[in-house]
């Protein structure tokens, strides 16, 4: 199965730049046009990867971010924040964001972030198997 990455940008060009890049590099990609759309598609979707733009209408990108790292569902999945505004690079670390990308970003350290946080998701998502296993186990023994 491939990874699942969700592309959030309100603005179609960068969309449909990472999602050529992306789908180039064996990735399945869906896109959001902003916060509200997001939320929705990771709830249906369950990506592995979310890149986030900061500075959308409506529900902007930390918002989104702290939405997704309060819920036990989501708050695994790593966010790379895109942003045009150093300024707002510190709001989305306090807000849970993993990673951030400041635009004009160079597609080729885009991808680096991605595997890296690809990585970092599949030995989360390893751990949480083994813990839950775990805990079966514990569950399970005879007193």
């Amino acid at each position: 199965m491939r990874d699942k990455i969700l592309v959030v940008d309100d603005e179609l060009e960068i969309r449909d730049l990472l999602t050529e890049v992306l789908t180039g590099e064996g990735y399945d990609v869906i896109q959001a046009s902003n916060g509200v759309e997001a939320l929705e598609l990771v709830e249906k979707e369950e990506p592995q990867v979310i890149l986030l733009d900061v500075m959308m209408p409506g529900i902007d990108g930390v918002e989104v971010c702290r939405r997704l790292k309060e819920e036990d569902k989501t708050r695994f999945i790593p966010i790379i924040m895109v942003t045009a505004f150093e300024d707002r690079d510190v709001d989305a670390f306090v807000m849970g964001a993993d990673d951030f990308v400041t635009k004009p970003f160079s597609l080729v350290e885009l991808s680096f972030r991605v595997g890296s946080m690809l990585r970092i998701r599949h030995l989360t998502d390893e751990l949480q198997r083994k813990l839950a296993y775990i805990e079966e186990l514990e569950k399970n023994r005879p007193e």
